[in-house]
């Protein structure tokens, strides 16, 4: 009898794996799916351009405005999670953060706080004040917020639902009750605003 249990046992674990493997890869995202995220949303968001660099990263997925371009950083572990949806869901967010120009403003706020000449003399002055630093964290949760808004328009331009679980998975471990104020009074999580109708 145990032995039967053990076989029975034994063809379910490998009936799961079997399952995970065929799942994994046949919905796994690919360099291919960013590429043609990048030109779906280019049809949409005005000026896009973005460059894609996949490398290891405690960040997920991370977008850089420099002034040669926009460089969006993906750790290739989070980009084989993701599915085709997702991907073109996590490029529309961190794309909004350039095209709302979040990083800019989040560096002016932080001169004004901090009465520093540059955005980094500015930054390494508030690490030393938990409260500043506060309302920097404040900030970037609403822009947050706003690039889950700005990349569910975009998407919903091209005929893409954002709120699905493709989508919302992409957000897994990001998704925080957030207290915004003024553009989202109250608490809000990412996946309220990503599913709000």
């Amino acid at each position: 009898m145990w032995r039967v249990w053990v076989e029975v046992l034994r063809f379910v674990w490998i009936t799961c794996l079997g399952f995970a493997l065929f799942y994994s890869s046949a919905h796994a995202a690919t360099r291919t799916d960013i590429d043609h995220a990048i030109v779906q949303l280019g049809k949409t968001v005005p000026n896009m351009k973005l460059e894609v660099e996949l490398t290891k990263t405690w960040s997920r997925a991370y977008v850089s405005d420099r002034i040669e371009g926009a460089l969006l950083t993906m750790d290739p572990d989070f980009l084989n999670r993701l599915t085709p949806d997702g991907v073109l869901f996590v490029i529309a967010h961190e794309y909004a953060h350039v095209h709302l120009e979040h990083q800019k403003k989040l560096g002016s706020k932080a001169m004004e706080l901090a009465g520093q000449p540059t955005p980094d003399m500015a930054f390494d002055a508030i690490e030393r004040n938990p409260a500043t630093m506060e309302k920097l964290h404040a900030m970037n949760r609403q822009f947050e917020l706003d690039a889950d808004e700005a990349a569910t328009k975009w998407l919903a331009s091209l005929g893409v639902t954002a709120c699905t679980e493709d989508v919302l998975r992409s957000i897994d471990g990001a998704d925080m009750m957030m207290p915004v104020v003024p553009s989202h009074p109250g608490y809000y999580s990412r996946r309220q605003v990503i599913c709000r109708k």
